[in-house]
């Protein structure tokens, strides 16, 4: 039943929230000035908004709303996700640093302006940008999905799941249409709080509901009792060789050591993709790397997700009353104003990562891929009221879809991660191993995204749309796509390495190469420690989210027909997850400051001046490309509703 509390709650915050949003839109707007600065912020954001705000956009709703109900449904027979934290920041360790003095000296704003500059590589601008856009229509469209739902459910079926994607959709494109990276930036900061807040809070209701933590133990080991309970708080060995998801049945259930370290690297992508290359290149200074990524992404971020998401998805295990939804209808009935602030921050972080993932997405297809090659004499102005445009465009399709065509967007969601997750190879070229020439990397990475699709859903649907069937499903011997594609990724680079000229590379590349390796020398005593490093990196990923978490299923009690004999009173794969993770603290922190991986460094960097060179008028051909890219969007967009619709809805 609804009361007049929960109709004001609600709405009352979500007030409040776009006042305050459109305040600090007009302070991004007025700093932007004459449109110089919409993209990046003028690369003057603070280390400390960096460090919050990717942070926040890495945990984005999916933890939340996704993680938790993973919990819920299957257990902690994947205890991989709940080391996220840690391995969200190990790619921030490896890249960010690095990256980020590129950037400068060569003064790029975009990862696509990186693979453009170093590579000089078409086709990794065109991967850099949809890899942008399907994060921003599909993985933030899910959970946006998601909110909407909720939001209809609070209201007793009053605002449909259509007006609220709706009305959401309006809200994205207020802040980053008008103020760009730099309202990101700064509303990211208040999205952040609000984020780390609600998981924390609706975590304390969950446990508070349950009669505290060591009822909610005694609940589990109740659970474990019953006749399929066991699998529930075991690792199911460390691989299954099925033919995959849809074309094989696995005995008990298909959540094997080697299907959570596939999934952790799924989520290394997010920290390799366009939207935090975008974080990072409008960054300041790089003296906020190391702590941003030790005590913000492994210690706070990661804490939340192995306490916080773990009892509220156990709680939701429990007791089926207790899931995400029910909480939040328990708490709209005893406390409607608690309700809409903790329903807000969930709002907050996926809103975060959804205009993330639209600004580097519209700038993207604008600046460059339209105006390199299609419309090279348009103004700074024209570009930025092009990529509004293009914003708004972005956000509408998403919300269509949300309706219109779930179970594409579902599809094309689950694309976001694994695609994202290729571009290390890159990544690496550009920062670790100077080998990896502009064949390999490119070559590497269309066998990556290759190896991706064919193991994912949308792939698989499409080859069958044509009549083709594969004779595995998704994810075969229970691996994520993202591991297949790095497989096929990594096999490929190697070959083109070794065939090709490593010195192939342009006047910008070689600055950077030499820029990077004359300043970031390590010092004598990472040189030494180095070996150990990363023996201890290797050996932690091998423990904590690789084939030794089989060892979790009993290091701290077993689990039989008899229940749960827990030797600390939790679950022992719940024990070794949470040791893991401390233990995962102690990595980045000893990576990022001891091997001076990410610790920060004090020196001005001078612009690099490239060669001149005479520009020539294109205008004939950039019409000739256009009208060729007219007829290419027309014939894809017709693949596109074939393919929607033999998806279904």
């Amino acid at each position: 039943m609804i009361n007049a509390g929960n109709l004001v709650w609600l709405p009352l915050y979500a007030l409040f929230y776009v006042a305050v949003m459109l305040f600090w839109t007009r302070v991004a707007a007025r700093e932007n000035g004459n449109h110089e600065t919409y993209f990046s912020a003028g690369h003057s954001l603070s280390p400390w908004i960096s460090a919050l705000t990717l942070a926040a956009a890495s945990l984005s709703g999916w933890f939340l709303l996704g993680g938790s109900a993973e919990i819920a449904a299957r257990g902690f027979a994947q205890p991989g996700v709940l080391q996220a934290g840690i391995v969200l920041a190990l790619p921030g360790v490896l890249f960010f640093k690095r990256m980020w003095f590129v950037g400068q000296r060569l003064r790029l704003s975009s990862q696509a302006e990186l693979f453009r500059s170093y590579f000089d590589s078409k086709f990794l601008v065109v991967v850099s940008v949809v890899v942008a856009v399907v994060f921003a229509v599909g993985f933030a469209g899910l959970q946006l999905r998601a909110l909407s739902e909720l939001i209809w459910m609070l209201s007793g079926g009053m605002i449909s799941p259509l007006v609220a994607s709706f009305f959401l959709g309006v809200v994205l494109f207020a802040y980053v249409g008008i103020g760009g990276m730099r309202a990101i930036g700064y509303f990211g900061v208040i999205q952040s709080v609000l984020a780390f807040t609600a998981i924390v809070g609706l975590a304390g209701f969950a446990l508070m509901s349950s009669g505290g933590f060591a009822a909610l133990n005694a609940g589990l080991q109740t659970l474990a009792q019953s006749p399929d309970g066991g699998g529930l708080f075991q690792v199911a060995g460390v691989i299954r060789f099925s033919a995959g998801l849809g074309r094989d049945v696995v005995m008990g259930h298909a959540e094997t050591a080697l299907t959570s370290l596939s999934v952790a690297m799924a989520f290394m992508g997010f920290q390799a993709s366009p939207l935090a290359a975008k974080i990072v290149l409008s960054t300041r200074n790089a003296n906020g790397f190391a702590a941003g990524q030790t005590w913000v992404m492994a210690g706070i971020v990661g804490g939340i997700i192995a306490f916080g998401m773990a009892i509220i998805g156990t709680a939701g295990l429990i007791n089926p009353q207790l899931s995400l939804g029910g909480m939040l209808a328990q708490l709209q009935a005893a406390s409607p104003w608690f309700m809409a602030w903790l329903f807000l921050g969930a709002v907050a972080g996926v809103q975060l990562l959804a205009g993330l993932g639209l600004l580097t997405a519209g700038e993207g297809l604008v600046r460059h891929i339209y105006k390199p090659y299609f419309h090279s004499s348009l103004s700074r102005v024209a570009t930025v009221n092009l990529t509004r445009i293009v914003i708004a465009l972005l956000a509408l399709v998403s919300v269509l879809m949300q309706s219109l065509t779930p179970v594409t967007l579902s599809a094309l969601g689950a694309l976001a991660l694994p695609l994202a997750f290729q571009l290390w190879t890159p990544l690496l070229g550009i920062t670790w191993l100077r080998w990896i020439t502009p064949a390999a990397a490119t070559v590497g990475v269309g066998f990556g995204i290759a190896g991706v699709l064919l193991t994912e859903t949308m792939g698989y649907e499409v080859l069958s749309f044509l009549g083709l069937e594969l004779p595995w499903g998704r994810w075969p011997w229970t691996i994520h796509s993202a591991a297949w594609g790095m497989a096929a990724n990594i096999a490929a680079f190697l070959i083109i390495s070794a065939i090709t000229n490593r010195n192939a590379f342009g006047a910008e590349a070689q600055e950077a190469r030499r820029f990077v390796q004359s300043t970031l020398r390590m010092g004598p005593r990472a040189r030494v420690l180095g070996a150990a490093a990363w023996s201890v990196a290797l050996a932690w990923i091998f423990l904590a989210v690789g084939p030794g978490l089989v060892f979790g299923n009993f290091a701290f009690g077993t689990v039989d027909a008899s229940g749960g004999a827990w030797s600390v009173g939790m679950p022992s794969i719940w024990a070794w997850a949470l040791l893991f993770w401390a233990l995962g603290v102690g990595l980045i922190w000893f990576l990022s400051y001891k091997m001076e991986m990410a610790s920060p460094y004090l020196m001005d960097i001078p612009a690099y001046e490239p060669p001149r060179t005479l520009h020539h008028d294109q205008t004939r051909v950039e019409g000739e490309r256009l009208r060729k890219l007219v007829v290419t969007g027309a014939l894809a967009f017709i693949l596109v509703v074939l393919v929607a619709f033999s998806f279904g809805s």
